[in-house]
């Protein structure tokens, strides 16, 4: 397994291990060459399972390929690998599983968290990398929420841009574009707490720290503090031990032989109807910190200080 940040990759090691199954990393440093080529040396070193958290989840059909071609299964994990984009792919080639969570719904609870916030104004939208379909969903959620308003004229969409990657860097870039023209900007919705950071810093620099909603997800230590502090509005707290609960189980399941009896939904990656396990959200702001990442035992109190 690999391209992990260090709660997920510590969650699928406890748990794998739980099961018997001895686990191989590694790191790819957002690297698609990188990551296709550490497949391949996976699969020849007689792996039975790949876990991948994909980069580009076009490309990212060569280790299903490759994969494949030595019976080794494919669960995909918080991303969802599209439908080959080449035609000489089979359709065998569909990675076996996914685990994740629900983009749509993720979208709507940020949308949803800042309009019960302010329900009128001008909104804009740092959508996420163009190159994970991931964006897209959460795209759709957003949307969900946020047209009832448009049309009703409360809300004014005036910006909606996908990204290069999901770096600050590109948050910041976004974000720049945004304040240049419209200073007045009520509210701004990013994809991931990481565009978030980017958001974050160009606020600060510009002087309107605090003073714009603002949505990210992952619940990274850095933007929890920023929720505390009044400067980031909501984030998204992923169910990471659950996640890695049912990846382990279907990864031990195929090493070692054993029927599943988990319930599986189809998620269609383009090409096929993948059996997934799709899990739920919950939206983080201020008055909840308690109740979801303490609660939860995501973070102490001493680190959220």
């Amino acid at each position: 397994m690999y391209s992990y940040d260090e709660k997920d990759k510590k969650y699928l090691v406890e748990n794998l291990t739980k099961m018997g199954v001895e686990v191989m990393i590694s790191e790819d440093n957002s690297n698609q060459e990188k990551q296709i080529l550490q497949a391949q040396k996976m699969v020849d070193n007689g792996v039975k399972v790949l876990i991948i958290a994909s980069i580009n989840q076009d490309e990212s059909a060569k280790i299903v390929e490759l994969a494949h071609k030595e019976n080794v299964k494919v669960i995909g994990y918080d991303r969802l690998i599209n439908g080959c984009q080449l035609d000489y792919y089979a359709s065998s080639n569909c990675i076996d599983y996914y685990v994740s969570t629900d983009s749509k719904k993720i979208g709507e609870l940020q949308a949803s968290y800042l309009t019960s916030m302010n329900p009128k104004g001008n909104y804009a939208l740092i959508c996420g990398s163009r190159y994970d379909n991931t964006s897209m969903r959460l795209f759709n959620g957003q949307m969900n929420v946020l047209q009832p308003f448009m049309e009703s004229g409360d809300i004014h969409l005036v910006y909606s841009e996908f990204t290069d990657d999901w770096s600050a860097a590109q948050g910041s870039f976004h974000t720049n574009q945004i304040l240049d023209k419209y200073p007045d900007i009520t509210a701004i919705i990013a994809g991931s707490n990481e565009l978030a950071d980017g958001v974050l810093s160009t606020l600060r620099d510009r002087g309107m720290e605090g003073k714009v909603l603002v949505a990210g997800q992952d619940a990274e230590l850095d933007n929890v503090k920023a929720i505390i502090s009044g400067n980031q509005t909501c984030t998204i707290l992923k169910p990471l031990k659950e996640m890695a609960e049912v990846t382990a189980e279907i990864a031990a399941s195929i090493a070692f032989n054993k029927p599943l009896t988990m319930k599986f939904i189809n998620q269609s990656n383009g090409k096929a109807l993948i059996k997934s396990v799709m899990l739920e959200s919950t939206v983080v702001n201020k008055n909840n910190i308690e109740t979801t990442i303490l609660t939860s035992g995501y973070y102490t109190p001493a680190q959220i200080k």
